[in-house]
């Protein structure tokens, strides 16, 4: 029997044949998605379907730590897949040794409105984030007005993008604006 494993945003079953079970949860489209990166466990007998974690057993990081990260892939335009590349340490930023994975589940992009995680950042992009689960790969939030993109480039050019206002970042060489869900503590250029 072959396990299935799954990223959070994956679609585990529909609403009408199974009850979301932990780690599981219902979109509006009446899909299930799992909110974990872990293994699918159906029960057919009680029609649920849950996703039991994958963790590992080298916590690097802790609870509510800030951390900084580049986006590596949206598999799904649901999830996004961090690379965390340093910790927020009493306001000195360490650089971590070991590569890191972090995940943001859709419900944690933008205060758990639905949509496209593209519209929000981009691949490349360095992200501020919180982590809000114990073990790697990490879950990450950006749901709080500190946490967000801090430096991104220009989808079109390559060049550095600039703050504009709000969730508006423009090329200074190509003059594109891209929208983005800014940290409105802290951007780097």
């Amino acid at each position: 029997m072959s396990k299935e494993v799954v990223v959070p945003g994956d679609v585990v079953g529909v609403a009408e044949e199974y009850l979301p079970g932990e780690n599981v949860e219902v979109g509006a489209d009446g899909k299930l998605r799992a909110q974990v990166m872990g293994i699918v466990a159906r029960n057919d007998k009680e029609h649920v379907v849950s996703v039991k974690p994958i963790r590992g057993n080298n916590s690097l990081l802790k609870l509510n730590d800030i951390v900084y990260g580049k986006v590596v892939a949206i598999p799904n335009d649901r999830t996004v897949i961090v690379r965390i590349i340093g910790v927020d340490n009493n306001g000195s930023k360490v650089v971590l040794k070991d590569d890191v994975t972090g995940i943001i589940p859709p419900s944690q992009l933008l205060n758990g409105k639905p949509g496209s995680a593209s519209e929000v950042l981009g691949i490349g992009d360095i992200v501020r984030a919180r982590v809000i689960s114990k073990d790697p790969p990490y879950t990450l939030t950006l749901r709080d007005a500190q946490l967000g993109v801090v430096y991104a480039r220009c989808p079109r050019c390559g060049h550095v993008l600039k703050w504009k206002s709000n969730e508006l970042l423009q090329c200074p060489n190509c003059g594109a604006v891209v929208r983005r869900k800014v940290s409105l503590v802290e951007y780097w250029a």
